[in-house]
Formats: structure tokens, C-alpha cells, sequence
């Protein structure tokens, strides 16, 4: 049975999941570029949406102020106008001084404008910056940090859990991984939350747990059919589902 999804702030975030169904690995290689996507209609329907009317103005407000020190960010690394990736820098010194700049002058938005979308997402982007310099303990930190201000909206608060979930992958730790993009796949407004699951699946299977690899696989299955996995996936599904039937 097809899982029943209850109405979103925007009809766009459903179009987001259902092209996110269809496009295999790159979902999984991009993750940062639809994370941004989301964020982008979290911030515009926000004021109207996810707080109280007498909170807009703030909500506009730390609107501006992510959007301009994102960027001047984007500029310092030498971004065309309109980029929405990072570029690389050659000189690696150069880049680490731009990103301790720029992590603090994320951190004030954020902290100045607690509470709101564009304030959490602010903290995302010093998360990002502490997985960019290796520093994995402290944006797992801040990741949990946005999760107990209770985020003003189900879908940010899954791309905070898959985010986090993705950095105690990079970190190596699957188990802790399998378990966040699990809690993301449980929020029934999480655009991405069949890719969550997936995710999830997949790390189950990196920390050797096969039979739950299987068991989540097979919602998967149930719950979104027509989800179009990466080849190098669906091949360890198969051998999964071959191995459970020995």
C-alpha cells in the first residue's frame, strides 16, 4: 500500500518529490543542490506558512540577511553571479580562511534570528562549513542543535536529519547514519523522504545489518513503488532479496 501523505505549505515541494523520485543517483550525488531547492520554497512560503503572523517581518528578515551573506560567501570563492554550488578554490589556505569567515557570519544570522527557517538554515550552512574542514563532531553538534530548536517546518526539519545523516556517513559511522535518515523518513511532509529511507537502507547495509537493509528495502517497495534507485543500489537490493530467499 502507497504511503498517504498529509498537505505541505507548497504545492512546488511535492513537484520537487515527485521529480526526485525519478532521477536515480543523482538525487544521492546532489543531495546539497536539492537541499538548496527545498530551502529556497521553505524561506518563501515561511513567512505565510510555519509562524505566527506577528513573527513575519522577522522571518523576512533573517530571509535577507541569509541571502546576502550566502551571497557574498558564493562571491568570496568565486562564484559566478546566480551559482548555486560552492566552487573549489586551488589555493586550499585561501579557501579555509574564506570558510572560518564565512562560518561565523553564518552563525550570526543565525543566532540573531533563532527560531526562524532562514535562521536554521543558516546553522545548516555552518554545519556545512565544519564538514567541509573534516570537523565532523562539531556540524553533527550543530545539526542537533537546530533539531532541539524544534524547526518551524516538518520538511526542514527532515533535510536537518538527512543532512546529518549524511555527515556520519562521510564520517564512516553507518549505523548512527541509517538511524537519522530513518527519522527523516518517518516525517510524512519530507519531500525526500522515500530517498531518506533508501539512504537508510543503503547505510544498514554498509554496517553489515542485512536482514534490516531487507526489511526497509522491502517498505520501500510498499510505500514508493515507482522510486527509481541508483544501478549500483538496485543491484545489492537484488542480492539481498536473493540472499533471503536461501
Amino acid at each position: 500500500m502507497a504511503r498517504k501523505h498529509q498537505p505541505v505549505a507548497s504545492e512546488a515541494l511535492d513537484e520537487i518529490q515527485g521529480v526526485a523520485d525519478k532521477l536515480g543517483a543523482w538525487v544521492q550525488e546532489n543531495l546539497r543542490v536539492v537541499v538548496l531547492a527545498i530551502a529556497g520554497l521553505l524561506i518563501a512560503a515561511g513567512a505565510a506558512s510555519y509562524v505566527a503572523s506577528g513573527r513575519i517581518r522577522s522571518e523576512e528578515q533573517a530571509s535577507s540577511a541569509l541571502s546576502e551573506t550566502r551571497t557574498a560567501y558564493l562571491s568570496a570563492m568565486g562564484a559566478p553571479p546566480g551559482a548555486i554550488e560552492v566552487p573549489k578554490l586551488a589555493n586550499e589556505d585561501a579557501a579555509r580562511r574564506i570558510r572560518e569567515e564565512y562560518s561565523e557570519k553564518f552563525g550570526a544570522v543565525a543566532d540573531a534570528y533563532r527560531g526562524t527557517v532562514s535562521g536554521a538554515l543558516a546553522r545548516m550552512e555552518v554545519a556545512q562549513l565544519a564538514i567541509e574542514a573534516g570537523d565532523f563532531d562539531r556540524a553533527l553538534a550543530l545539526f542537533d542543535e537546530i533539531l532541539a530548536d524544534d524547526p518551524p517546518s516538518p520538511a526542514l526539519r527532515g533535510l536537518v536529519l538527512q543532512s546529518a545523516g549524511q555527515a556520519l556517513e562521510d564520517a564512516g559511522r553507518w549505523e548512527e547514519a541509517a538511524a537519522r535518515h530513518q527519522e527523516a523518513a518517518a516525517i510524512a511532509d519530507y519531500p525526500l523522504y522515500a530517498w531518506a529511507l533508501a539512504d537508510a537502507a543503503r547505510c544498514l547495509g554498509m554496517a553489515g545489518d542485512r536482514e534490516g537493509a531487507r526489511a526497509l528495502y522491502a517498505r520501500l517497495d510498499d510505500e514508493a513503488p515507482d522510486l527509481r534507485l541508483p544501478d549500483h543500489q538496485r543491484v545489492e537490493k537484488r542480492e539481498l532479496e536473493a540472499s533471503s530467499s536461501l
